[in-house]
């Protein structure tokens, strides 16, 4: 005989595939494939967050508003809270990426799951610093029109000193205050950096390639994304670099096991950033 647990935790499965095939049909995202577990944690604390008491009335509510349907991906989004947020990424980067980048007479650049834009502005920065923004375009993309908003603003939290130690950990020529102009507990970034970034709407999951780069970066956001998921994404990802381009991925990622993974070489000594050779 099943239990009341067993029930409970069935039922909880059944709303929850409900919930997702609902939002797929609906939204057009496709939140299935991603990993169980960590979506599961995501959900229930959207649910403690929105004072909700199940799955089925958070359906109830996305499906029929836009609104909620984005506070939904915030929560599940993975966007790093602050500039320069891993600053061995950005010091790796500016050691072994940019002196290539200098050789090249224009730079595109994709940044993949760019959530609310730190880490977009940080590399913003740091192109800047080194002389290349003037020949960089730098796509931002994320799957949520809610976030892209905040992101386009250029208006982010007031950074604080332990921001500015990171900016200096990476490399910083300068004062990361040399960067925004303050509005009480607020930074407004300066219109130099906001102008050569092209926030836009892409769904990883779902959306094709739209053009080709020299650089790729998408930190943490496939963590959430299954097997099956990820091999696809990795797959899009590997169509829109260009030859002897660069993939950053985050610290807890690889190439490894991707059916692309003979393509790329890993840069020594410089964490995810690989380069495709094939």
């Amino acid at each position: 005989m099943t239990g009341p647990g067993a029930r409970g935790a069935e039922l909880e499965a059944l709303e929850v595939d409900l919930l997702l095939e609902g939002v797929a049909r609906q939204w057009g995202f496709d939140l299935r494939s991603r990993s169980r577990p960590q979506l599961l944690r995501r959900l229930r604390h959207h649910l403690r967050e929105e004072r909700l008491d199940s799955f089925s009335s958070l359906q109830g509510r996305v499906l029929h508003d836009a609104e909620a349907m984005d506070a939904l991906l915030r929560t599940l989004s993975c966007t790093p809270p602050a500039l320069f947020s891993e600053a061995a990424f950005f010091r790796d980067f500016r050691a072994r990426v940019v002196p290539v980048l200098r050789t090249w007479p224009s730079v595109r650049v994709w940044h993949a799951g760019c959530g609310t834009g730190e880490d977009s502005y940080a590399l913003a920065i740091l192109l800047h610093e080194e002389g290349l923004w003037g020949k960089c375009r730098l796509y931002a993309s994320d799957a949520s029109e809610g976030l892209l908003a905040d992101a386009r603003t250029g208006v982010l939290p007031l950074p604080t000193d332990e921001d500015a130690r990171r900016y200096l950990e990476a490399g910083g020529k300068g004062a990361l205050s040399d960067y925004y102009t303050r509005d009480g507990n607020w930074a407004l970034l300066q219109p130099k950096l906001r102008d050569r970034i092209f926030f836009t709407q892409h769904n990883l999951a779902t959306d094709g390639s739209f053009n080709e780069f020299h650089v790729i970066v998408c930190r943490d956001t496939l963590l959430t994304f299954n097997r099956a998921l990820h091999n696809h994404v990795h797959g899009r990802l590997f169509e829109s670099l260009a030859r002897f381009g660069f993939l950053c991925l985050g610290r807890k990622e690889t190439v490894a096991r991707t059916p692309h993974a003979g393509a790329y070489e890993a840069l020594e000594d410089c964490g995810r950033i690989y380069r495709r050779v094939a």
